[in-house]
């Protein structure tokens, strides 16, 4: 099976070459659970039960959230779905190289992305919208995860505009776009470049080490491994 390029796996490319080898094909970096990582999860399993089932279906919301953000947020897409947009959580987006839909384990699937959420309109007079659930701060400045979700989305259901949005959910503030399909995919250039460039790192290779504001929290810090060190 060909390598499968993800939101994920594309953006620790673009920290750093060197441990995107190290991540994801030699596995030299393992998955480690953190404290940060086991709240993460507790938000995202209150956030989706509540959007599903209703704000007051939360029995126990995780402490630090902000809970009128919250409330506002859940409301808002309850709204959405009680005029008729479908919403799906945790939805798989996959296409292959030829931009179709696909499952998540076909042999020929190019990109694939879990969105948290995905709320899909009844007709395609309003944008198909993405949305992903945050702790923390920001620092995907150019908001690549979800500009990939949203080229995914775009491929799938044919929608000429997607919008997507980070919820940060502890600072109660948002992060939003607009991508418009129209006129093709220029708005995602920098996305297909990406992929380009990781295929042909992979098929030399070839994985430079590169210096970023992650550097201490890579696996790799400060050991033979890394090759900046």
């Amino acid at each position: 099976m060909a390598f499968v390029f993800s939101p994920s796996n594309m953006s620790t490319y673009q920290q750093c070459p060197r441990k995107f080898e190290a991540q994801s094909l030699t596995k030299e970096i393992k998955w480690k659970a953190t404290q940060q990582k086991s709240r993460g999860t507790l938000v995202h399993n209150a956030m989706e039960k509540a959007m599903k089932d209703g704000f007051d279906a939360v029995r126990q919301w995780p402490d630090g959230v902000d809970m009128d953000f919250v409330r506002q947020r859940v409301d808002i897409v309850r709204q959405m779905v009680a005029l008729g947009c479908s919403l799906h959580i945790e939805h798989e987006l996959v296409i292959n190289r030829q931009f179709q839909s696909v499952d998540w384990w076909d042999e020929n699937a190019l990109l694939r992305a879990k969105a948290d959420a995905i709320i899909i309109p009844p007709t395609m007079d309003t944008p198909i919208s993405i949305l992903d659930i945050k702790t923390g701060k920001k620092w995907d400045e150019e908001d690549f995860q979800l500009r990939a979700e949203c080229l995914l989305a775009h491929a799938i259901y044919k929608f000429p505009l997607v919008q997507y949005a980070y919820w940060y959910v502890d600072s109660g503030e948002i992060s939003s776009g607009l991508i418009d399909f129209r006129n093709g995919i220029e708005p995602v250039r920098d996305i297909i470049e990406t992929m380009n460039e990781m295929g042909q790192a992979i098929n030399a290779n070839h994985f430079e080490p590169k210096e970023n504001r992650f550097c201490k929290w890579c696996g790799l810090y400060k050991t033979p491994g890394c090759g900046l060190s």
